[in-house]
């Protein structure tokens, strides 16, 4: 009953899949049909006309009727040889279409995730687990190939039953039995197989990011300085002991299986040459008649052990692609349509009782904060590392949901408006932002970089302080971030990444623009500068700075204190520079040598 849910459970699978595979390209599935009739077709002809001809050379012996024979048998071979190499270049052709058009299908679901999931641990193990069989061990192409192969097979055993038929029924159920025997092994040999690459996955994970560290150039300084690389070859050589270990193991096991999978064939060979021997000698058939059946059965052999071989590929690949659909199957928070905000320029935020802690954590990252953020309001939201700084900035961007509380734009709960139109709403340049290498222009412009003037895009960043960068570069801003794709690109300082970024949150021109500590890089001063000119390009357009140092503080009309997740003071630095021994004062006094 269980292996019958699970045979309909892969069904569903196969058939989720197979839409996906048909929304990218209409003509694939009908491809796979006419191939499988192809290819199903082209055995008959090898297994029938050799009796005619047999039978001929060992009759009349009639020399037209004989070339006749020859010549049906060489040319029917020849096209449908023609024919089915044609049809596996389109399926090929085909495949190559679908796989890519399905990782586009798949990042795309990625990038849609709600961001909590993308940082829950078990979530990230999912994914690992669903990804690298799709991506290194070919699971849903097997897949599909598996289908083609099924209808191909069933329609030549179909073919093969009625010819052994003929003859007697018996030999067909002999050949099952056997067949049957040999699918049990192939099974087992599979279930070794899924459950290896299974354990093999964490190991990959770790393999994977040696390798990362071993590639990435920005790792370069720190691995010469320390001599780390003793350490990292060290790694990847325990890593090649497991995992040899782990494939010898396997591939003895497997051998085991392909040995009782032989003994059992030459039984089952035996049992059908002796038979059809007997029969000739009793003159029930004649040699063409032996060669016939004989090719027939053994091409029944095959198709039946095929099959099965196909079923248990195509079961042990929707088992991995089930993975797949639990991750696809993880749910967005967003909400689909929603309020519209109406005047995107005045726009007054307000936390209301707000608390949250992290999924699987029992402790909170934030407590109890209350406070609210009118249109145009310069704020400054200071903290020592580790206060809730970044998880306040979360909240707000809508990548995580209160765990209790509201915030609230205009009065509503942000939940309730439309998620891309809320988008528009925020500018926000992270501690860890992240440059793409692509031009200078698509970097800023994005989507939008064909149809944007370049002159916007060099006032973006003018106003962030790159304009004497840019006009040393001879493509100016096409020229290429990073040398991934383009040996003329360029490995930009630390300092200009964060200009670039800047100009990225300048040029989208929307009305709420948050700094969350993309300057901790640099000293205090260098901060202090790049902020103050930020405030004056900005305007009037509500900005909120988020640092573990002081250096918008004085320039910031309102300034929120957080300490240990919760919000401990706000006021201005006027205001707080006076409350003796409060967290504002002893961070302000720590740092005042660069402020003053």
């Amino acid at each position: 009953m269980e292996d019958t849910k699970g045979l309909k459970q892969d069904f569903k699978i196969a058939v989720h899949f197979l839409r996906i595979a048909s929304k990218i390209s209409k003509t694939y599935i009908p491809l796979l049909f006419l191939s499988s009739i192809s290819k199903a077709i082209a055995p008959f002809v090898n297994i029938i006309m050799p009796k005619f001809i047999i039978d001929e050379l060992m009759g009349q012996q009639r020399i037209d009727k004989f070339i006749l024979l020859v010549t049906v048998i060489v040319v029917t071979n020849g096209v449908m040889n023609l024919i089915n190499k044609w049809l596996d270049t389109l399926v090929e052709i085909k495949n190559i279409e679908v796989i890519n058009g399905f990782e586009l299908h798949l990042g795309k679901r990625i990038m849609d995730m709600d961001f909590e999931k993308i940082e829950d641990p078990q979530v990230l193990d999912l994914k690992d687990r669903a990804l690298f069989p799709l991506r290194n061990q070919n699971v849903l192409e097997r897949m599909i190939r598996s289908v083609i192969d099924a209808i191909s097979q069933v329609i030549t055993i179909l073919g093969l039953v009625a010819i052994i038929s003929t003859l007697n029924i018996l030999i067909i159920l002999v050949i099952v039995g056997i067949v049957f025997l040999n699918s049990f092994i192939y099974k087992k040999s599979q279930q070794v197989q899924y459950k290896f690459y299974q354990e093999l996955t964490p190991l990959n994970r770790q393999f994977m990011y040696y390798g990362e560290i071993t590639l990435d150039f920005s790792m370069a300084k720190d691995i010469r300085i320390y001599d780390i690389s003793p350490l990292i070859m060290d790694k990847i050589e325990d890593y090649n002991k497991v995992s040899i270990g782990g494939f010898g193991k396997l591939f003895r096991t497997i051998g085991k299986f392909e040995g009782l999978n032989s003994i059992s064939i030459q039984v089952q060979m035996a049992v059908v040459y002796g038979y059809m021997t007997y029969k000739v000698l009793k003159n029930h058939i004649g040699i063409g008649s032996f060669t016939m059946y004989v090719s027939a059965a053994t091409s029944f052999s095959n198709a039946i052990s095929g099959f099965l071989k196909t079923y248990v590929e195509f079961r042990a690949m929707c088992r991995y692609l089930d993975l797949y659909l639990e991750l696809e199957g993880i749910k967005s928070s967003k909400p689909v349509g929603g309020r519209t905000i109406g005047d995107l320029q005045h726009c007054t935020v307000e936390f209301k009782n707000v608390s949250f802690k992290y999924p699987r954590s029992e402790e909170y990252t934030l407590k109890n904060i209350s406070m609210t953020i009118n249109k145009g309001e310069k704020l400054s939201v200071v903290g020592l590392n580790g206060a809730g700084k970044t998880t306040f900035i979360k909240l707000l961007a809508r990548l995580y949901e209160p765990t209790e509380g509201e915030i609230l734009l205009n009065g509503v709960n942000i939940k309730e408006y439309d998620y891309e139109e809320y988008m528009k709403l925020l500018s926000v340049v992270f501690q860890d932002f992240k440059l793409m290498a692509f031009s200078m222009k698509e970097n800023i412009a994005l989507e939008h970089h064909e149809e944007i003037e370049d002159s916007k895009v060099l006032e973006a960043l003018h106003k962030s302080g790159l304009k004497e960068d840019i006009e040393k570069l001879p493509l100016g801003i096409k020229t290429s971030i990073y040398k991934a794709f383009d040996e003329k690109g360029i490995e930009f300082s630390g300092g200009q990444a964060q200009k670039i970024a800047i100009a990225r949150a300048i040029f989208k021109d929307a009305p709420i623009v948050i700094l969350d500590e993309p300057t901790a890089a640099l000293d205090p001063l260098a901060e202090f500068e790049i902020y103050s000119k930020f405030n004056e390009l900005i305007g009037e357009k509500t900005t909120i700075y988020i640092s573990h140092r002081l250096s918008s503080c004085k320039f910031c009309d309102k300034i929120a204190v957080f300490h240990k997740g919760e919000l401990t003071q706000v006021g201005t630095h006027e205001e707080l520079i006076n409350h003796r021994g409060s967290q504002y004062e002893l961070m302000y006094s720590a740092q005042a040598q660069y402020y003053v």
